[in-house]
């Protein structure tokens, strides 16, 4: 994917690098664009782990967007202090994260808070921990449709495991969460595979409810199918994230008309022979979690070959023929995987419509 907008800041001899930028009208955009794309925003529950900010949630919920999905227990009290009514942690509690789930739950008791599960023994455990605090928390069990990370298998043991929690007090059988990280290409093909994925998910809420246990929500779906899943009979919700602010691991591989609204800015800092630069992006700068090419260059031309990535630096050839940047210079570089960028960060430097940094957010849920 390529973007007509001007990344250019106008002010960046203000801002040292390396540093997350974000630009405060390209996520308006990308919000009113899944609006479109989705007739509204009832079906959709956005999942919060990419942006981590309490501003970009208090603009989506600004727009209409009522429910959210996130990761972390920190996630979900960004979104309870916001403003946030309908909450949903797609990640399970065990451990101490009971007590911090169930905490959340005490200090934020209109808050609609749910969890997901595929393990009797840690939803037993959530459910004496509500009982003992006087809260009620629902569940969701986490179904398996194949990208084999986390879930339950579909079909009866989901059936045993629905009528347990059912039984259960201090918890609810909420419904069914499907993720479908898994599914690969773009076109048709991808999106058959994410209607087969998530099919295995409807089945198993029509066996649940023949077994005479309603089942609320079906929450379907990253950004590689949320389109295709949300034509789906059966699904009630579903819940990308990175579409917010966008990147070249999905910008370059699916077709959808979101725009990359995060950078990382980014500086020359030496140049050790004339066909090689370094700059200042390295692993704690720019997605850690990536293989090379780790970001696009905005304003470096030519085909870059990633040379030495360490810590905070990033040695890259250029291309025979191209006019090599002097060190200072300012690189602009689109993250491969933006939600990794962004949780290297404090802070995000906010560009206003006129191309300026004109303030800064807090990154609130970055951690855990």
């Amino acid at each position: 994917m390529s973007s007509s907008v001007d990344y250019t800041i106008k002010n960046v001899d203000e801002i040292p690098s390396p540093a997350l930028v974000v630009y405060r009208d390209v996520v308006e955009q990308n919000i009113r664009t899944i609006g479109g794309l989705l007739d509204g925003y009832d079906r959709l529950r956005p999942h919060i782990k990419t942006h981590k900010m309490s501003q970009v949630a208090k603009m989506e919920m600004a727009a209409g967007i009522t429910k959210f999905k996130c990761a972390t227990p920190k996630e979900a009290a960004l979104l309870a202090n916001a403003g946030a009514t309908d909450v949903m942690i797609a990640y399970p509690p065990i451990g101490p994260q009971i007590s911090r789930v169930v905490g959340l739950k005490q200090t934020h008791p209109s808050v609609t808070l749910r969890v997901i599960g595929d393990d009797e023994p840690s939803i037993r455990q959530l459910s004496a921990a509500c009982v003992e605090a006087e809260v009620s928390i629902g569940v969701l069990i986490d179904l398996n449709t194949g990208m084999n990370r986390t879930g339950a298998p579909p079909g009866e043991p989901s059936v045993v495991l629905a009528k347990l929690i059912d039984g259960l007090v201090g918890v609810t059988f909420d419904g069914l969460h499907a993720y479908d990280g898994h599914v690969t290409g773009d076109g048709e093909a991808r999106q058959q595979e994410a209607r087969e994925s998530i099919q295995l998910a409807v089945d198993t809420r029509k066996q649940i409810e023949a077994a005479g246990i309603e089942v609320l929500h079906v929450v379907a779906s990253g950004s590689k199918g949320f389109d295709a899943t949300d034509q789906v009979d059966g699904v009630t919700e579903v819940s990308p994230g990175t579409w917010v602010l966008w990147d070249t691991g999905y910008g370059e591989s699916l077709a959808f008309p979101f725009n990359w609204a995060a950078l990382v800015v980014s500086r020359v800092i030496s140049t050790p022979a004339d066909d090689l630069i370094t700059l200042d992006a390295g692993n704690k700068g720019i997605n850690p979690d990536v293989p090379a090419p780790h970001f696009r260059a905005l304003n470096l031309e030519g085909e870059l070959e990633f040379l030495v990535r360490n810590e905070e630096h990033q040695l890259i050839r250029l291309e025979p023929g191209v006019k090599r940047p002097n060190v200072g210079d300012v690189i602009y570089l689109i993250p491969k995987h933006v939600c990794t960028t962004v949780n290297l960060y404090d802070e995000a430097l906010v560009i206003d419509s006129d191309g300026n940094w004109s303030e800064t957010w807090p990154i609130d849920a970055r951690g855990h």
